[in-house]
C-alpha cells in the first residue's frame, strides 16, 4: 500500500463531520485506524438538542488514488453522548457556557454555544480556565 497522505486523508475526514482527527495505524487489508470527534446531536434538559464534539474511533478504507473509498464504524456509543449531555449540564450550571447573541454571565466562560450554516447550535470551546 502507497503511503498515506495523511492530510489529505484529515481533510477528506473532515468533510464528513470529524474533527481533532488522529490517525492510529495501518490496519490488515488497507484499512487505516482512526480516532476522532465527531458532531453529533446531544438532548439537553428542555427538549434543547446542541451539536456537541464526541469521540469516536472507526477504520477507513481507501482507494488507489488514496480516497476515501469506506468508513466502518465512527458512531459515538450511547454512553459516550449521555457523557456529552453530563458535559454541557456541567458547563452551563458551572457558568462555564455562553451562548452567541445572549449576554455573557460574569464569569468569563470556556465554551461557547454557536450556530453553524445549517442552523445547528454547536458547543465550541472558547478558552481555557485554570482552577
Amino acid at each position: 500500500m502507497p503511503r498515506i497522505n495523511q492530510q489529505a486523508l484529515k481533510t477528506e475526514l473532515a468533510k464528513r463531520g470529524f474533527e481533532s482527527i488522529s490517525i492510529k495505524r495501518e490496519l490488515p487489508g488497507g484499512r487505516i485506524e482512526v480516532e476522532a470527534n465527531k458532531l453529533h446531536p446531544v438532548p439537553v434538559e428542555g427538549g434543547e438538542t446542541i451539536y456537541a464534539p464526541v469521540p469516536v474511533s472507526f477504520s477507513v478504507a481507501l482507494d488507489a488514488g488514496g480516497r476515501v473509498k469506506s468508513i466502518e464504524g465512527g458512531n459515538p456509543s450511547p454512553a459516550a453522548v449521555a457523557d456529552a449531555a453530563r458535559y454541557i449540564k456541567t458547563l452551563r450550571d458551572s457558568g462555564q457556557l455562553a451562548t452567541a447573541g445572549e449576554r455573557q454571565p460574569a464569569s468569563r466562560p470556556t465554551h461557547q454555544i454557536e450556530r453553524d450554516a445549517q442552523g445547528r447550535h454547536i458547543l465550541r470551546r472558547k478558552r481555557f480556565s485554570i482552577s
